[in-house]
């Protein structure tokens, strides 16, 4: 869509950019200036709203159209300089020029860190065509990288590869894109690119995303949980992390069951929550963190959404299976995996034999 003001954004920086380069290719006859968009201080704030409404104002003498592009900008972050006192002049200031264009000139932004509930976002929204790249549609965008490196490149990945590939990268499409193009190298740039190579050839990116197989645990999926948890064991080789996950989120969901068993909570919501702690706080003392032992230090937003299929008394007994687990993972380090699945199939036994009902 064709329009002089433009938003892009979404929560990859790569895709966002790949975006902004198509739409701002479909302009034939226009010139284009680039400007970095990242800024630290107040002082970077103003310099890059003083060179956008320079180059915005300064007409090309080549050519009948000039597009201007603020690129990567983090100005939408929970973190922004925007955000702060002294910028907020700056930021008027900026959108009173904004609000009046100069004709046959066009503006794109794109940003890949972007907090919606910031005033500055939506009064940019409210001026702006608006295109988001969700996170939902992060697995075909991943995929059709995939095909259009294989056509660039004129190699394929065999599937089981494919998997590996993404999962060492984390399935960050950057470096994807740059690790594809030595892979095709390594094959001479014929061929299939075999899980082998890939794993001899492709660097293992950190991931500390280990949450995948906990929320399949706790949503009763068995079958998630097993392939969730084959994936971490394809980037790491323990499970301490995912142990720890599982005890943190037990923490609080017995916390919930018990608010929900004794006191007939029927929903967590921050007003709940409010009423409630005023009622346990002594309990716990002073809240100067967040931590899972308090219900109440925690983010009412994401307590409202924390739930799973299991009694009370299933979660009671999850809090030993944990440290007999532990115990077995210290003795038997190499042999992680089928205590892991043991403990779900453990568990999920149980949710379908009845439970002696506790009094609390």
């Amino acid at each position: 869509m064709e329009t002089s003001f433009q938003l892009i954004f979404g929560s990859d920086e790569f895709f966002v950019e790949l975006k902004a380069k198509a739409v701002i290719e479909t302009l034939a006859n226009t010139s284009l200036e680039v400007i970095d968009g990242q800024m630290n201080t107040v002082s970077d704030l103003k310099r890059v709203f003083e060179t956008t409404v320079e180059s915005l104002r300064t007409v090309d003498f080549f050519e009948p159209r000039k597009c201007v592009w603020l690129r990567n900008t983090n100005l939408f972050a929970s973190t922004s300089p925007a955000i702060t006192e002294a910028g907020q002049d700056a930021v008027e200031k900026w959108l009173h020029f904004l609000k009046q264009l100069p004709d046959a000139t066009y503006f794109f932004i794109s940003a890949s860190t972007v907090d919606k509930r910031t005033k500055l976002f939506k009064t940019i929204q409210s001026l702006a065509y608006c295109t988001e790249l969700e996170e939902a549609g992060q697995g075909s965008r991943l995929r059709a990288l995939m095909e259009k490196l294989s056509r660039q490149y004129a190699v394929t990945m065999a599937p089981d590869a494919t998997e590996i590939f993404i999962q060492k990268l984390n399935g960050r499409p950057r470096m994807m894109s740059n690790e594809f193009e030595k892979l095709a190298c390594f094959n001479n740039f014929r061929g299939t690119i075999t899980r082998d190579c890939v794993l001899g050839n492709t660097p293992t990116v950190p991931n500390d995303e280990f949450f995948e197989p906990v929320e399949a645990f706790y949503a009763g999926d068995f079958r998630r949980y097993l392939q969730s948890l084959g994936n971490h064991y394809l980037l790491h080789k323990e499970v301490r992390s995912i142990l720890s996950a599982l005890q943190n989120r037990n923490r609080l969901l017995l916390q919930i069951a018990y608010l929900r068993q004794k006191h007939a909570v029927t929903r967590c919501d921050k007003q709940s929550l409010a009423s409630m702690e005023s009622t346990f706080q002594q309990f716990f003392g002073p809240m100067r963190t967040k931590n899972t032992f308090c219900l109440f230090s925690q983010n009412p937003w994401y307590v409202s959404r924390l739930k799973a299929p299991f009694p009370y008394e299933v979660l009671l007994q999850l809090q030993m299976d944990f440290v007999e687990v532990f115990d077995q993972l210290l003795k038997t380090p190499k042999n992680t995996y089928p205590i892991m699945e043991n403990l779900a199939r453990k568990t999920f036994v149980r949710l379908k034999t009845p439970q002696k009902k506790l009094t609390l």
